[in-house]
């Protein structure tokens, strides 16, 4: 018989679980509307709170014009599941790309927000602002704050 190594213990944290290959979906009124997948998951039951690493989002709308994001790290609240994500954030709401550092999403009013600077990119238009705040369902963007941008326009 082959010797064979002890596994590597779990890394020591106060976390009451952690999970690899950690997916939530998140449903209203028996309809998606989220999936967030993590590498890894840690839970703190008595703060209600995931702490998340390498994360992908998929915001449901209306006619598949989904919203897809990945985040570095996070955390979401268990039972408000309100999310807060930071690093490398890339967002991809066709035709645009958002990136940023930070940004919350509120789950009740399905609202995206930043507090630092985010960049927005499309086919025929680019902008940037210091804040940003989207409604994933009525889709209407607001930008505060040294706001920048310009509209392209395209031949026919």
């Amino acid at each position: 018989m082959k010797n064979v190594a002890p596994p590597t213990l779990p890394e020591k944290t106060e976390a009451d679980l952690s999970i690899n290959h950690f997916q939530h979906v998140a449903t209203e009124n028996g309809i998606k509307t989220w999936t967030l997948e993590a590498a890894s998951a840690r839970l703190y039951s008595a703060r209600n709170i995931a702490e998340l690493k390498d994360i992908s989002v998929i915001f449901y709308r209306e006619n598949n014009q989904n919203i897809s994001m990945t985040a570095n790290s996070g955390e979401l609240d268990t039972q408000t599941h309100n999310m807060a994500l930071s690093g490398d954030i890339i967002a991809l709401m066709k035709p645009y790309r958002l990136t940023t550092e930070r940004l919350n999403y509120d789950h009740h009013s399905r609202i995206i927000a930043t507090q630092t600077p985010t960049e927005i990119k499309g086919d025929a238009q680019w902008f940037k602002a210091d804040t940003l705040e989207y409604n994933i369902d009525s889709q209407i963007i607001r930008c505060s704050g040294n706001v920048e941008g310009a509209f392209i326009e395209k031949n026919r």
